[in-house]
């Protein structure tokens, strides 16, 4: 199946790649996928493939992340859902079913209430709509490593919340591999996202998200665990929360098969053919 790539022309240039429907007929629907901090759009590879079948599929680098520019920051939500909108509009995809991970899924809520007219459904993965203030100060302190001691300063523990201890021991070369993609970001531009995130505050407003919606929680999550999931999907009506077992921060590596059965079963009954 070919995936065309490109770059946005609009700033910062977005890196994406565009793929499906794979039998080269009509597409059902335009998924766009959203990755966390400090990943990249490689994170998607198989649950892209899979949903091919369904439609068309674009995944892209968050500014700063892969491939994408790196302007100078601190960066907000609002500012990365605005990323977001500009490159569904300068691909013609929308209305779109968004599916993002942790901070994807905080773009996400922010691209639904900024320009609802391009999201059709939501998918809301290991994310949460605001921070305790403890958590906020955990944010603080993060920055304040990476921006004395580099990402090396806070790799290892982000992996830590990512994968489950089993997962580690089974799956170390994929461990291996995500610890590289943290150590390649861009330093400066990781603060910047960290800033954005720190700063998510859409509870109060998600009463306003009028599409169909599936919030995604691991139960092992300790970085959003599932407390921050129930709030997103009681504060969203007509949400469908689903908690896979077994799972940690990247629910979608972690636990790829329920990830994506729990994905398909909601939309045969939140959006039928």
């Amino acid at each position: 199946m070919n995936t065309v790539t490109g770059l946005t022309g609009s700033t910062p240039r977005l890196r994406y790649g565009l793929q499906g429907p794979r039998d080269g007929g009509p597409a059902q629907h335009s998924f766009v996928l959203a990755h966390a901090l400090g990943c990249d759009s490689s994170m998607w590879d198989a649950l892209a493939q899979h949903l091919a079948g369904h439609g068309r599929v674009l995944r892209y680098d968050q500014r700063g992340h892969g491939g994408s520019e790196a302007p100078p920051g601190p960066y907000s939500m609002a500012e990365l859902a605005d990323d977001a909108a500009r490159l569904i509009e300068e691909l013609a995809l929308g209305p779109v079913v968004w599916i993002g991970l942790s901070m994807g899924g905080m773009v996400g809520q922010e691209l639904a209430l900024r320009h609802p007219g391009l999201v059709r459904a939501l998918v809301l993965a290991n994310t949460t709509s605001g921070y305790p203030a403890d958590a906020q100060a955990g944010w603080s302190q993060r920055i304040a490593s990476v921006a004395q001691g580099g990402l090396e300063s806070v790799v290892d523990g982000a992996l830590q919340r990512w994968f489950h201890p089993g997962f580690h021991a089974r799956q170390a070369q994929t461990v291996a591999h995500w610890r590289k993609r943290v150590l390649a970001c861009n330093a400066a531009a990781y603060i910047a996202c960290c800033q954005a995130v720190a700063g998510i505050d859409t509870t109060a407003r998600l009463p306003r998200i009028a599409v169909p919606t599936l919030v995604i929680a691991g139960a092992l999550d300790q970085g959003t665990p599932p407390a921050m999931a129930r709030v997103i999907a009681q504060g969203i009506p007509g949400a469908r929360l689903v908690v896979l077992p077994e799972a940690s921060h990247l629910s979608v590596l972690e636990q790829p098969e329920a990830f994506r059965a729990a994905l398909d079963d909601w939309l045969r009954q939140a959006l039928p053919a």
